[in-house]
């Protein structure tokens, strides 16, 4: 293994006293030494600074702002980072401690041009646990498969700290979009991935999200928050539509806003309107059906828009 490329983890810190000590901790486990670790502090409140403080490595370069939120945090962190490889790390999530070196090995041989993503694990109460449900996600991909795959599943996302990214993917993909929040790290990574020949999947690299945090934002269901979300999605239409030759350009950007509209039907009426006009705008008279498998075998019969009302009526009975 080549020692000499440098990864540079990028963590954005907002009150985050709770966890910050075992994210950073697992960082400086880890079995691949070289790595500078970039700490944006985004204006917390609470005693997160006096934890980061403790640990005295030259490795940590800390910086503090104003509160811009992560998207600004990690913009920051990317001016500031001189690796090779970017690890994005929510300030609550944990790498295993060979997560960066198994990926290494796969990066020296497929190079710059591809992403590497990793197993899935979680975090619950403390306990940290593999998660099987994402088998689908454990292989390589090219874009177009990988898209695909995602946009044909309901409720597994890939999540923030599963990728390792070459620094030449990033300066393709332009910056993390705040409008895009709290989907920022799907619409992100869906550029990268665009921009990149394919995603190869490192068997023996694993990486955990903390599920049990309830200060995160993608629980809301706020205006603001919903706004986000379809923001992220048309982002994915747009892009899809420009890097995809027509007939699968168009599928995939159906069922990316599908996706939206499925899952906040019931939200914010004119957002939903929203979306179906630009379902209607790439020639699909309504969405696809995105949901469990229950609520697809209703949608075949009696449509999606039709069922979407049937859970809504539901929903409030429960």
């Amino acid at each position: 293994m080549n020692s000499n490329i440098l990864i540079s983890i990028i963590i954005p810190v907002y009150n985050g006293e709770l966890f910050i000590l075992e994210t950073l901790q697992s960082c400086f486990d880890q079995s691949y030494k070289n790595i500078e670790i970039i700490i944006v502090n985004d204006g917390s409140t609470d005693n997160s600074e006096e934890i980061i403080n403790q640990f005295q490595d030259s490795r940590i370069h800390y910086y503090k702002i104003n509160n811009s939120g992560a998207c600004v945090a990690r913009n920051y962190g990317i001016e500031k980072a001189s690796g090779k490889l970017i690890q994005f790390l929510d300030a609550d999530d944990v790498l295993d401690k060979d997560k960066l070196y198994e990926q290494v090995l796969l990066y020296e041989q497929y190079g710059d041009d591809y992403i590497y993503s990793a197993h899935m694990g979680q975090i619950i109460s403390g306990i940290r646990s593999l998660q099987p449900q994402y088998f689908l996600y454990e292989k390589d991909f090219t874009p177009q498969d990988y898209f695909e795959t995602l946009l044909n599943q309901f409720g597994k996302y890939l999540t923030t700290g599963i990728w390792l990214t070459p620094t030449k993917l990033l300066l393709y993909a332009s910056g993390w979009d705040k409008n895009t929040s709290p989907n920022d790290d799907g619409e992100y990574f869906m550029r990268i991935i665009l921009e990149s020949k394919g995603i190869i999947y490192v068997n023996k690299s694993l990486f955990y999200y903390r599920r049990d945090n309830i200060a995160s934002i993608s629980k809301e269901r706020s205006k603001k928050t919903c706004e986000g979300y379809l923001n992220s999605y048309l982002s994915y239409a747009k892009h899809f539509l420009l890097f995809f030759e027509p007939k699968i350009g168009k599928k995939l950007a159906w069922k990316a806003l599908s996706v939206y509209y499925c899952n906040f039907y019931s939200s914010y009426p004119d957002l939903t309107n929203s979306c179906l006009l630009e379902i209607k705008k790439i020639g699909y008279y309504g969405p696809h059906a995105h949901g469990g498998a229950t609520f697809k075998n209703v949608a075949k019969y009696i449509g999606v828009i039709n069922a979407l009302q049937l859970w809504r009526i539901k929903s409030k009975l429960i």
